[in-house]
């Protein structure tokens, strides 16, 4: 399945709570999408370089 990164980013931002660390969140984009939380982890770190 291909997924655009501006969509794992939006969901990404949208699994954000107080408390809740960046794996569970990467892993429950991961769910969401249907692809592994690795990938979720190297984009939302490749897309934080920039700010």
């Amino acid at each position: 399945m291909i997924v655009p990164k501006h969509r794992i980013l939006q969901i990404f931002a949208i699994t954000y709570a107080p408390g809740k660390d960046a794996a569970s969140r990467y892993s429950e984009v991961a769910a969401m999408l249907g692809i592994d939380a690795e990938t979720v982890a190297k984009i939302v770190t490749e897309s934080m370089e920039y700010l």
